[in-house]
């Protein structure tokens, strides 16, 4: 069969310009893909910190609450702090091994999940051990919870007899009635045991088991008892806030193998064109 050299040139030169339609189509649904992996990125990061700043006023406050003296005292101080809804509430630990627990008023050395076992939103940050040396280079190890609403939040030290020692501790404990922190801290005295999560009796848990435990993320309070969310669980080494997650866009595969493709389409048709 015989073609016309003007034919196989026409056909030669729409061959070239469909393989770079082609390309250009590949490679504007891949960046959309990835613009649109971002914008979800960013929108749903601009959604919670937009629905944090709504519930605290368009202010977010943190509280910082040490857990031990530096001195290996049992304390957590301050002991009490008034927080609104929306606030974060960052535990920075000292020497030598503690944890936060949280609790119900009347039970102050037992997990609230023990006597509640319907609540699954209860934090416990696992045991975390620390060293001055650490300390002093700045190395900090902290748990962060959000408070979702302005009731009572009560919590302990489960490490050995801590809490029973008066390390306990509260958001928004009532200054007077009957349920204080003072009497919290009258009952935790009179506690037979200091339990963990998980059944573990007078603490002592590993730093391997307080990652998997502080790793549990949790969700609003219900039920009477005050609530708060869980939004840092293994501890930061650093006082720094987490840098935000970026997002790259990788160059469309193939496109340098279109391109010399359609380099020697257009090269061969201007040779029939001779």
């Amino acid at each position: 069969m015989y073609f016309t050299k003007s034919f196989v040139t026409s056909a030669l030169l729409g061959l070239a310009a469909a393989t770079t339609h082609l390309g250009e189509s590949a490679s504007g649904a891949s960046a959309a893909s990835t613009v649109v992996a971002a914008s979800e990125t960013v929108l749903a990061s601009s959604a919670s910190s937009a629905a944090a700043a709504a519930a605290s006023g368009g202010t977010v406050a943190t509280h910082v609450i040490t857990v031990g003296g530096t001195n290996g005292t049992t304390i957590f101080s301050p002991d009490n702090i008034v927080a609104n809804a929306g606030d974060l509430v960052q535990f920075q630990f000292n020497p030598k091994n503690h944890s936060v627990v949280q609790s119900t008023f009347d039970q102050p050395c037992v997990p609230i999940q023990n006597v509640m076992p319907n609540k699954t939103d209860a934090f416990f940050s696992g045991f975390k051990p620390s060293n001055l040396t650490a300390i002093q280079a700045g190395n900090v190890l902290t748990y962060t919870i959000r408070v979702m609403d302005a009731k009572p939040i009560w919590f302990y030290c489960s490490q050995a007899k801590h809490c029973q020692a008066g390390m306990v501790g509260a958001v928004n404990a009532p200054s007077s009635g009957n349920k204080t922190l003072a009497a919290f801290k009258a009952l935790a005295a009179l506690a037979i045991e200091n339990i963990s999560p998980g059944g573990a009796i007078n603490g002592g848990g590993s730093a391997a088991s307080s990652g998997a435990a502080g790793a549990a993320t949790s969700a609003a309070g219900t039920g009477g008892v005050g609530g708060a969310s869980a939004t840092a669980g293994t501890g930061a080494t650093s006082s720094s806030a987490n840098s935000p997650a970026q997002a790259t866009v990788n160059a469309a595969p193939g496109l340098v193998s279109q391109s010399f493709l359609n380099f020697g389409l257009g090269g061969l048709a201007a040779f029939m064109l001779l």
